[in-house]
């Protein structure tokens, strides 16, 4: 893998876990700890797909199975199952949902229909220089909108 390729993956990966952990901290009443861990891991989990051997084939692809809100659906439904707590639920709700709409505005888009093969997108370039910019700004945006205390901006 060139290097290129390497730093491109790695933005995204980090972006999306900051979403994730963004809209979490800004969305849910989750403690501060467990809502970084929640956010920061489901924002970035639809991307372990990475770790499938490429011989599985479909689903086990790069937005495949894990890109899928059935799935998404199924880990909520199991954060529930293990917690018992709608507040952690939702809090892996929202770092999986957007990594899927983050995905789902890119060119390659995600398997709505899942488990049938079909893709929906709105073929814009989020994971992109200007896309990237933006999302970190409504990143910050949120977690900004959550603190009481801003006397360190001036």
């Amino acid at each position: 893998m060139d290097i290129g390729r390497l730093l491109f993956l790695s933005v995204a990966f980090v972006t999306h876990a900051v979403v994730g952990y963004a809209f979490v901290r800004g969305f849910t009443d989750v403690d501060q700890r467990t809502g970084a861990w929640l956010g920061l891991g489901f924002g970035f989990a639809p991307d372990a797909d990475f770790l499938f051997p490429a011989d599985w084939g479909w689903p086990f692809v790069h937005r495949g199975i894990t890109h899928a809100p059935l799935f998404a659906l199924a880990v909520v439904g199991g954060a529930y199952a293990v917690s018992r707590r709608r507040s952690v639920a939702l809090a892996v709700a929202l770092g999986l949902g957007s990594h899927l709409v983050i995905d789902s505005l890119s060119t390659m888009g995600v398997p709505w229909l899942f488990p049938l093969r079909l893709s929906w997108n709105a073929g814009l370039d989020v994971h992109g220089p200007i896309g990237t910019v933006l999302l970190w700004a409504l990143s910050i945006g949120v977690l900004a909108s959550r603190t009481d205390d801003v006397s360190w901006i001036t």
